[in-house]
């Protein structure tokens, strides 16, 4: 059986770093070019904010550990008392500045120094140093120029998510026409979507990273987060009438205008999304003369009439539930 690989944006854009960055220190005619290549590595990340950050640990991991390599190595030689002191100093370093993920980068780097024959030693410091901020550089100037679209993802996530949702809503709507009609797959599609909203959620956390610099930025990504939880929040609104639904064991003509109510919901709903007119006023007079014709509802004549009422008046809580944290939706899509 063969095994499919799939090169992805952050492959290329680490290859394309950590060859920049050694072709840079060579010109430069140092020697060594393994810090210009891990530190490079580590720098890309998903989103240029993750890259500075990054970058920033792992320049102060080194500086730290040239200077430690070069003061025992001075004072003690490259012996193994100052192998061992100097393992001692970047620990108990380390974790004063409450970087325990740095213990082993400092350690590494402090030991190469100590090891290296250099004549020179504080000039071979500087140049690791200068080599691993090289490394750096090159890595953020290539994820900078190079960084994906998330807005995109999100956007695409979003109108993926609305589409499922609709299909979910026309599901319910055909079970509160038809009272023969269950559809048992609805508990899956619902737990589909609200493992789209997770995945969707991680996404929006990377387009809110990406906006750091930016004044407006991270306001859209939190409409974008907000839209997210409010498809979770109508799923679940989705699910309960569709267990109302399935409680249903006779038509009434009620059923009719409560259908149409959820169709036009679900209109609104995309209209908003889109920053179009919803046309609210035509809805709230629909829901008025729903309640009225509610009102005016006469007793029921047998048990089955007693069940699908009293469904049918829980699922039109529902909707109208439903409807009133719709009137609360912002453009997002197409901005």
């Amino acid at each position: 059986m063969a095994v499919k690989f799939h090169v992805g944006g952050r492959v290329l854009k680490t290859s394309l770093a950590v060859g920049l960055a050694v072709f840079v220190v060579q010109s430069l005619e140092f020697g060594d070019v393994t810090l210009a290549a891990i530190v490079a590595v580590v720098t890309i990340q998903r989103t240029f904010y993750r890259s500075l950050l990054q970058s920033a640990e792992r320049l102060g991991s080194v500086l730290l550990g040239t200077l430690l390599g070069t003061l025992l190595t001075m004072l003690l030689g490259a012996t193994p008392l100052a192998y061992s002191l100097v393992t001692l100093v970047v620990i108990l370093a380390c974790l004063r500045l409450n970087w325990q993920d740095n213990i082993v980068v400092v350690t590494v780097v402090a030991i190469g120094v100590m090891a290296s024959p250099a004549e020179n030693l504080p000039l071979y410091s500087f140049e690791q140093f200068i080599s691993a901020l090289i490394g750096a550089a090159v890595a953020l100037g290539v994820n900078f120029l190079y960084a994906p679209s998330h807005q995109s993802a999100v956007i695409a996530k979003l109108t993926n998510l609305e589409t499922m949702h609709q299909q979910m809503m026309d599901l319910v709507v055909e079970e509160i026409l038809h009272t023969e009609k269950h559809y048992d797959d609805l508990e899956q599609k619902a737990a589909v979507i609200l493992q789209e909203v997770d995945l969707s959620l991680e996404i929006v956390k990377l387009f809110k990273e990406e906006q750091r610099f930016s004044i407006l930025g991270e306001k859209l990504a939190d409409e974008y987060q907000e839209i997210f939880r409010y498809f979770a929040t109508q799923t679940e609104r989705l699910l309960e009438m569709h267990y109302l639904a399935k409680h249903m064991v006779s038509d009434m003509p009620q059923a009719a205008p409560i259908a149409r109510l959820l169709l036009n919901l679900k209109r609104v709903q995309s209209r908003r999304l889109r920053g179009e007119n919803p046309h609210d006023n035509l809805l709230g007079r629909l829901i008025e003369n729903l309640d009225a014709a509610f009102e005016k509802m006469e007793m029921p004549k047998n048990r089955a009439e007693f069940l699908t009422r009293s469904a049918l008046v829980h699922l039109y809580q529902e909707i109208k539930r439903y409807y009133q944290r719709t009137r609360r939706l912002q453009q997002v899509l197409f901005k």
